[in-house]
């Protein structure tokens, strides 16, 4: 139990900057009740473990300036771009950035990009620096977009409304944007909107060539759905079908 409580109090430290946090725990009798221990946890969180300096290999396509400011938490010193951001060290928020990393390099056409080494050393009482090298692999474009089973909307328009031509470079997150996450004019919901809940889409890589790739967008549009029934409760103060003459939806 006193070595599961050290792990678990130096954990929490870590996690919030202090690396070179110490627990101290101690315990003797209680003179006050027989058989029971007082159990004394000491804590010398030391300062808080800080960036000295990001050393970055493999990186053609990026500066190294923009790779600092992808990588959002993990911020070096010294540095006018990391001015308000944080420049302690946290073992989590490293691996998320290197996530988010690889993320940017995916958005502007780099989707081989990987991480093949990392890691972190001591630089001095205070600090740490932070090695990555990075294998960047090469730049892709989009040569040919396609649907397949599209019935309710032509290719024509479903390219219109995707907004993403031939010769753009392969940018994967606005690819699922436009096709998924966009709130307002993603190609999902054109169909969601029409009662098609149960619209599915998926864009495949058919081709592969130099620098080209060729999608095809396959869906499956499913039937819209309808209304079964409409419940309505915790209605105290108007009658049921006073309620239901107001609904502009109704079962079917």
């Amino acid at each position: 139990i006193l070595q599961r409580a050290e792990t678990l109090i130096k954990k929490y430290y870590d996690d919030k900057g202090f690396k070179n946090a110490e627990v101290f725990v101690t315990q003797q009798d209680d003179p006050k009740k027989e058989n029971q221990v007082i159990v004394n946890i000491i804590v010398d969180k030391h300062d808080k473990i800080r960036v000295n300096d990001i050393i970055i290999e493999g990186n053609h396509a990026f500066p190294d300036s923009r790779i600092d400011w992808a990588m959002k938490k993990t911020n070096r010193k010294g540095k006018l771009l990391n001015f308000f951001r944080s420049k302690k060290f946290i073992e989590k928020e490293f691996i998320n950035d290197k996530y988010a990393l690889i993320d940017k390099y995916n958005e502007f056409g780099y989707r081989d990009a990987i991480i093949l080494e990392d890691s972190v050393y001591r630089y001095d009482d205070k600090s740490v620096n932070v090695y990555l090298k990075i294998d960047e692999g090469r730049q892709y474009f989009i040569r040919d977009i396609s649907w397949v089973g599209n019935t309710l909307y032509s290719s024509d328009f479903l390219d219109e409304v995707l907004q993403i031509e031939k010769g753009d470079v392969y940018n994967q997150k606005r690819l699922n944007k436009r096709l998924k996450e966009d709130e307002h004019e993603a190609i999902t919901n054109l169909y969601m909107d029409n009662g098609y809940l149960f619209y599915q889409i998926n864009p495949v890589e058919v081709r592969v060539e130099g620098d080209s790739i060729d999608l095809e967008m396959r869906m499956i549009e499913g039937e819209p759905a309808t209304i079964s029934r409409i419940e309505i409760s915790g209605n105290d103060r108007l009658y049921e079908h006073v309620i239901r003459r107001e609904l502009y939806i109704k079962p079917g």
